[in-house]
């Protein structure tokens, strides 16, 4: 039998045919925009609304001040939209200046100056309710010292003004009040390091290697598989040569992913994903062998690859009730591939799996010509 012919003729098949290109082709694309979508996201940051009611100046002098603070994102509205942000996971914090601040700050009352509203029980949270209250004693500070200044004799406006600009250069160098962040032993996982892109294109490669496994469910006397049976061909080596230019074409649909993904450690990402995709051909040959009808085979593949997907934890995070999933899904070939995002070790683990759901297709497949010889 002669396999590499058919491995000629396969790849040629899947170049010329634009609808299974197309698959691939969509994945890259898909898994392209999701890896931008979420830098995107990502970079908004911490979004604050300031509402100011406040009727004086020393209201839009204390956003000016916050303005200059680059760990937030201010945005200046009205008390209603500024809900409205923060029910809608636009923004994740309100301040509040009062009606009557800059009055306060004058008769030197520094009660209820501000309200200001959090979202989020979190360190990123506590630092900017410290920050808050750290601006608004700059401004009580400036208005206190420009009063005094005042109070001089021989004290023109063009001093007070001058005071007013060098005390803005003092703001944006130093801070009255000094936060240290002691982290405790837990380690946190950040956000943008999620790289939902390469996650997505890693579920997108595997349907597309279990649906492409259709011609292994046409057992007709003209089929590819009855005739290479018939020939004492074995299915598995079959199988592995059909399969391995759709293999081969989405490692290559891999790149750009990867590339834009922005990953620090690729190279480690670039090993993982090869030996995935090793082990998700060898779960499409196991799917193939069991789905038995084109029926079944297009119903299950995207179920099985989704299941096993959401198990491994590359379709989205896995809640904290389920550990367990967390725990098992050691021997799925997309639980080692999603260490490898994480930078955490992989290697042996993802080739053991490999070679475990390598054999176990080696064994099905045995069991599977046998039922169709009889």
């Amino acid at each position: 039998m002669n396999y590499f012919a058919l491995l000629k003729g396969r790849a040629r098949a899947l170049l010329m045919d634009f609808s299974s290109l197309a698959v691939i082709i969509i994945a890259v694309v898909v898994s392209i925009y999701i890896s931008k979508y979420s830098e995107k996201e990502n970079a908004k940051g911490i979004i604050i609304e300031i509402v100011n009611e406040d009727k004086g100046l020393l209201g839009s002098r204390l956003i000016d001040i916050l303005s200059s603070e680059e760990a937030f994102k201010y945005n200046v509205t009205s008390y209603d939209e500024a809900v409205k942000a923060v029910a809608g996971n636009k923004a994740q914090g309100i301040i509040e200046i009062v009606p009557d601040f800059s009055e306060k700050i004058g008769r030197s009352e520094y009660e209820s100056l501000v309200h200001i509203t959090v979202m989020a029980d979190s360190y990123d949270m506590t630092t900017f309710t410290e920050m808050v209250i750290n601006d608004v004693i700059k401004v009580w500070s400036e208005t206190l010292v420009e009063k005094r200044i005042g109070e001089i004799q021989g004290v023109s406006q063009s001093d007070i003004t001058e005071f007013r600009e060098e005390i803005k250069d003092v703001w944006n160098r130093e801070s009255l009040l000094d936060i240290e962040s002691v982290m405790g032993k837990e380690e946190k996982t950040e956000e943008e390091e999620n790289y939902f892109g390469i996650r997505w294109y890693a579920v997108f490669a595997m349907f597309y290697l279990c649906i492409s496994g259709t011609w292994m469910c046409n057992y007709s006397s003209t089929g590819l598989l009855r005739r290479v049976s018939g020939r004492g061909g074995k299915i598995t080596l079959l199988f592995i040569f059909q399969s391995l230019p759709g293999v081969v074409i989405s490692f290559l649909g891999f790149i750009p992913v990867l590339i834009t993904s922005g990953h620090p450690d690729p190279c480690n990402v670039f090993i993982s994903f090869l030996i995935y995709i090793c082990s998700s051909a060898a779960f499409a040959l196991i799917i193939c062998c069991m789905s038995g009808k084109f029926s079944n085979l297009v119903l299950i593949s995207p179920i099985s690859t989704m299941v096993v997907s959401l198990f491994s934890g590359l379709l989205c995070e896995l809640p904290d009730w389920a550990n367990l999933w967390g725990t098992t899904s050691v021997i799925i070939p997309g639980h080692w591939l999603y260490e490898a995002i994480l930078e955490k070790r992989f290697f042996l683990g993802a080739m053991l799996v490999f070679a475990c759901w390598f054999i176990l297709g080696i064994c099905i497949s045995w069991g599977f010509s046998k039922k169709k010889i009889h």
